[in-house]
């Protein structure tokens, strides 16, 4: 029985492209030091084109950097180009320049943006004591920000934060960005609680009000995917990095709805991406592990999230993503301890109880299995997945009549799912039930012809049926 994942641009810059003489000219300078602008990505095209795509332009490339965020296609298209790997290396890890709004005080607007993009809340009290915020925080302010997922920690280092306010104020700016806070504050509050749909209809309003805000946009994506409405979502998050490419919080964000796809590839090149802008992003590893459980990589899996654990051990979903990847290795003792401490923490998940379900019933403990698929299945009554192996256990303690329900509950949840069909066909076999079991081998075979088990139990009782 098979652990079960749990599932989180170009920037051109119209600078001139300079001739071949100009970068057998430049005099170079020590890494750190460089006396000209960073590279846009036509100089960078150019530099390749003009056979400057090796160690000697990596040398560049480390001295001045980039001002545009590398893809991973860009490099490809380098590659062809003729780009060495020294050259490949040194533009993936270049950073594109801090943009000034990461030096600038934080707003009361970006607390909800980073708040709604799961950086923990830890890490948003580090920026605001790093950076100052712009604002006064009232209490009712301050309220808003714990609704929005804000720790007391959070709340009194914006009380004690350096107050810089701007030199000059456009009264009628101000009331439009109030009122862009009251809507992302309130957005931020619905996603928390998960009620996705009222999030996403408070995010609209707030683009509305700025649409050239990327935060605004990341904001919107993440309401969109936790609505399963896929494409939306990645429609956001692109127009994210389209108006700030360098943005961590957009390349994960596009991380988790091209995950959301079942694109791991793409996923996981963007949660990457993300955490080479931003290596502290706790949640981009905890997402990287989910999407690389998603591919079948168990041991990259378990490194990133041990990576995630070891700023945090309170991040119940790495605990879990972590215990399905051991699971998968074999590792049932390592699954259960770690299923078991997702669920101290979040006793409501119905994914921890699920995956410790599986662990508990490979171990041979069926009454241990059956209370945790009950679990799982009280959390969400649609858990497919968890009304099958429910009716495994069931039937191998003997309870046919009560497998045969849970079987039938996972059809009509989901008629096309092959695997209920066949184990609803041996239960009822099983019961003497042979025309209704034959029934439901022909589906199961019918939906999946290439399984040998399917077309075996379909074959077999039919030729016994027509004897």
């Amino acid at each position: 029985m098979r652990f079960r994942k749990t599932l989180t641009r170009l920037m051109l810059a119209a600078a001139l492209v300079f001739a071949l003489s100009a970068w057998a000219q430049q005099k170079p300078v020590a890494p750190g030091f460089s006396s000209a602008k960073p590279f846009t990505q036509d100089q960078v095209q150019a530099m390749v084109r003009d056979g400057f795509g090796d160690e000697s332009g990596a040398k560049l490339i480390e001295q001045r950097g980039i001002d545009f965020a590398a893809t991973d296609d860009f490099l490809q298209s380098l590659k062809a180009a003729g780009a060495s790997e020294a050259f490949l290396k040194a533009l993936h890890a270049a950073k594109p320049p801090e943009p000034a709004s990461a030096k600038k005080p934080i707003n009361q607007v970006q607390v909800f943006a980073l708040l709604a993009a799961q950086v923990p809340s830890y890490r948003v009290t580090m920026l605001v004591q790093e950076r100052g915020i712009d604002f006064e925080p009232t209490d009712d302010y301050l309220q808003e920000v714990r609704l929005a997922g804000g720790e007391d920690e959070l709340v009194s280092a914006l009380k004690s934060a350096k107050l810089t306010k701007p030199e000059s104020v456009d009264p009628a700016a101000q009331a439009r960005q109030t009122e862009v806070q009251q809507h992302v504050a309130r957005g931020a509050e619905f996603f928390q609680k998960k009620q996705y749909a009222d999030a996403e209809v408070e995010y609209r309003a707030a683009v509305r009000l700025d649409p050239q805000s990327a935060d605004l946009h990341v904001g919107l994506s993440r309401a969109l995917n936790g609505q399963r409405k896929t494409d939306e979502a990645l429609a956001e998050a692109r127009e994210a990095l389209h108006l700030n490419p360098g943005s961590d919080l957009g390349h994960y964000s596009l991380g988790n709805a091209l995950k959301a796809k079942g694109d791991w590839d793409g996923a996981i090149a963007e949660y990457h991406e993300a955490l080479r802008l931003n290596p502290n992003y706790d949640w981009a590893h905890v997402n990287l592990g989910a999407a690389l459980v998603g591919k079948g990589d168990w041991d990259a899996a378990i490194r990133e999230e041990r990576e995630a654990l070891r700023s945090s051990s309170n991040y119940d979903m790495a605990h879990l993503n972590l215990g399905v990847a051991l699971g998968n290795k074999g590792d049932l003792d390592g699954a259960i301890a770690e299923c078991r401490e997702a669920l101290r923490l979040n006793l409501n998940l119905a994914e921890a109880h699920y995956n410790l379900g599986i662990a508990l019933y490979e171990k041979g403990d069926w009454d241990g299995a059956i209370a945790e698929y009950r679990e799982a299945l009280r959390l969400n009554p649609h858990y497919v997945d968890a009304h099958t192996n429910l009716g495994v256990a069931l039937r191998h303690k003997g309870d046919l009549d009560d497998a045969i329900a849970e079987y039938r509950a996972a059809l009509r949840l989901n008629p096309n799912l092959a695997e209920a069909h066949n184990n609803l066909g041996v239960a009822l076999e099983r019961k003497g039930e042979r025309q209704g079991a034959l029934e439901e081998y022909r589906a199961a075979y019918t939906l999946d012809p290439k399984d040998a088990t399917y077309k075996q139990n379909y074959e077999r009782l039919l030729q016994q049926v027509n004897q």
